[in-house]
């Protein structure tokens, strides 16, 4: 029997059942909901078969997403022929389509108040995510998981018609995440069936956008990409070429720091780019900016080694409660400390990790240990090494014209995408840009600024912003709220032809906030 007949012999039994029921069917339902009937009648075999063919179907709807699908199939390793079998990753046709249907109504990407909009099923995107393959929380199985099991309940509610929940899977500066979400849907289509999942990546570039307003300094530009191949080589090149790059700084970094410390204190090899990998997982994958996380490192393993090891009171608390007393190790255990804590393991000075630490793992309390820090770090030989540090370490900073060109602008980036000719490229959280803008008046001529720079390096390709990001830290979300704010970002949209999208920006276990 041919599956096309199986599968009308399916929908004229579903008709007959569901006309005998006060609520009219107007076309045939889809397979969701109709699992059990399926089970009882024809078995779990004919569910798949059934399944299948619908998914096929769904396809049809955006043909050329069909070729999109079958590319990233080939260049992952698998069967281009089962296509439908990852039909739940949408390509820049279906996503320019979600993007137009949602950006009228805030409600899309908000959990809303007292988490109305999810508990009635109206959050309908989260299309900016992390997972472990960067500084998320989730793997990306997990994530996948919890989006479809939110995405089938929502489905299933047939008087709503909700339209599918749609998820954005964009790791810093890498593509990992979504080559891993492709072998997880392929392996099991009809899990992921009412879920539609965006491939991307959101990459940190540094661009020149009106340096007479943030005191001669590029802007860090956290710019989302859509519709991705991940395994695409051009792209993959690209990505790979960048933290290589990332890496020859930190090694350079390494070096101009243990010579500055030997110069003072007479000791070689005090730090080591593999125990900067360990403390911090955006080191250790090279995304993200280098300079912040490395000048913490060392830092903090300076003040470990000349103020916490050499301060009595502190080392005696310390060896009662098991705790090591040589650097190295005390570095290990710190890492631990802070993974246990936050899984993120986000970049932290001294000043902050330290006396958390100590204060746990001792009987001392944390204000004093922020004391000792204090006192004794910015005083004699720990303050010259300091400031020489901080010197010696300048040259790796990006700035307007760097010495050292390792991170992306929206140009190289846009030239780094060449070999995918339909992604779309957006800029995420615009207003976070504003935090070195220090003239507020002055705050719309920036964003003016910076949207014009991203159409310009960009081109056809820049598509989207985030209009209407969750997750702004209480200021910044003050500025993005206020009725005059709300009307520039509307005409920013319409000037420079943007759609606007929303997110959480997830990073945590919860698939509706950050």
């Amino acid at each position: 029997m041919k599956i096309s007949i199986v599968t009308q012999q399916i929908n004229n039994n579903i008709q007959q059942i569901h006309s005998t029921k006060k609520r009219t069917v107007t076309q045939t339902p889809s397979f969701k909901g109709s699992d059990a009937f399926f089970n009882e009648n024809y078995g779990a075999a004919m569910v798949h078969i059934y399944s299948m063919d619908k998914l096929k179907k769904e396809t049809q709807q955006f043909p050329a997403d069909i070729k999109y699908r079958e590319q990233l199939l080939i260049n992952a390793g698998l069967n281009p022929k089962d296509q439908h079998k990852i039909r739940s990753i949408v390509g820049p046709q279906e996503i320019k389509k979600i993007m137009s249907d949602f950006q009228k109504d805030e409600a899309n990407f908000s959990t809303g108040e007292n988490w109305k909009n999810v508990n009635n099923g109206d959050m309908r995107a989260n299309m900016h995510m992390h997972t472990v393959a960067s500084d998320g929380s989730l793997t990306v199985k997990e994530l996948l998981d919890k989006a479809a099991i939110y995405a089938n309940d929502v489905a299933n509610d047939k008087l709503k018609k909700a339209e599918p929940f749609v998820v954005g899977i964009t790791d810093h500066d890498t593509t990992e995440s979504a080559q891993e979400a492709i072998k997880i849907i392929e392996r099991n289509p009809y899990k992921y069936r009412n879920l539609r999942v965006v491939l991307g990546a959101e990459m940190t570039t540094f661009n020149n956008i009106s340096p007479d307003l943030v005191g001669e300094k590029p802007t860090n530009v956290h710019v989302l990409v859509y519709g991705i191949d991940p395994n695409e080589k051009t792209f993959k090149s690209f990505i790979d070429g960048t933290k290589e790059k990332k890496l020859g700084i930190q090694k350079m970094m390494v070096d101009s720091a243990n010579e500055t410390y030997k110069n003072i204190f007479g000791k070689d090899n005090f730090y080591s780019v593999q125990e900067a990998k360990h403390q911090y997982n955006a080191v250790n994958k090279n995304i993200l900016g280098i300079h912040n996380a490395m000048t913490s490192y060392f830092d903090t393993k300076f003040a470990v080694e000349e103020v916490i090891l050499k301060d009595k009171n502190i080392t005696k608390e310390l060896k009662k409660h098991n705790v090591p007393t040589e650097s190295d190790d005390f570095m290990l255990m710190l890492k631990e400390f802070r993974t246990s804590i936050d899984g993120n393991n986000r970049v932290l000075s001294p000043e902050k990790s330290l006396p958390e630490f100590i204060s746990v793992y001792t009987d001392i309390k944390e204000e004093s240990v922020k004391d000792l820090l204090e006192k004794k770090l910015n005083q004699g030989k720990l303050a010259d090494y300091h400031q020489a540090l901080k010197n010696n370490l300048e040259e790796y900073k990006i700035g307007i014209e760097p010495k050292h060109n390792y991170m992306p602008t929206f140009e190289t980036l846009y030239n780094g995408l060449k070999g995918q000719k339909k992604v779309l490229i957006g800029i995420a959280h615009p207003i976070d840009t504003l935090k070195n803008v220090k003239n507020e008046e002055k705050r719309c001529d920036f964003l003016e600024s910076l949207f014009s720079n991203f159409k310009k390096g960009c081109k056809e390709k820049a598509k989207f912003f985030e209009a209407y990001y969750q997750s702004y830290k209480p200021l910044r979300k003050e500025f993005k709220e206020k009725p005059e704010t709300i009307k520039f970002m509307d005409n920013i949209s319409k000037v420079f032809k943007l759609f606007k999208t929303g997110s959480a920006d997830t990073h945590g276990m919860n698939i509706f906030i950050r």
